[in-house]
């Protein structure tokens, strides 16, 4: 119960961030990004478990980017062209595919990736009480 009490969190953490990044940029969102968004930070969670057993972190990264591009083009795939909402076009974007995905935004994914594991550790300690990897104990206040 503790582990699905933890995964909603972190899905609804990870969806209002996104939804709140996206109002930031571009002056609104879509509930649909807000559940996308909860999805991928949950990816992002759980591949920072792994993360914490031993796995590198640029492969985590590059996991996590995959998995956002992936998602972004299913999404984009119902989303865009078969619902016809018409949410983003990366049409006149270099390297685009369909105009559901672009080669600039999959960088920016990956970048994007640090940032949801930073905010991953985070969640687990300042929510979960979960000591942090030493890696990340300058993010956390030092007790006297």
């Amino acid at each position: 119960m503790k582990n699905i009490a933890k995964l909603l969190t972190v899905f609804t953490a990870g969806g209002l961030v996104y939804g709140l990044l996206e109002i930031i940029c571009r002056g609104h969102t879509y509930i649909s990004m807000g559940f996308v968004g909860g999805v991928c930070m949950v990816m992002i969670h759980l591949l920072n478990d792994e993360r914490r057993k031993q796995l590198p972190l640029f492969l985590v990264l590059l996991i996590s980017d995959l998995f956002i591009v992936a998602s972004e083009l299913l999404s984009g795939e119902i989303l865009n062209r078969a619902l016809g909402m018409q949410i983003w076009s990366y049409r006149s974007v270099p390297f685009n595919y369909d105009g559901q995905i672009c080669l600039e935004y999959s960088l920016a994914w990956y970048l994007l990736s640090l940032v949801g594991v930073l905010f991953d550790e985070w969640i687990r300690s300042h929510i979960f009480k979960e000591k942090p990897l030493a890696v990340f104990s300058m993010f956390h206040k030092q007790k006297a």
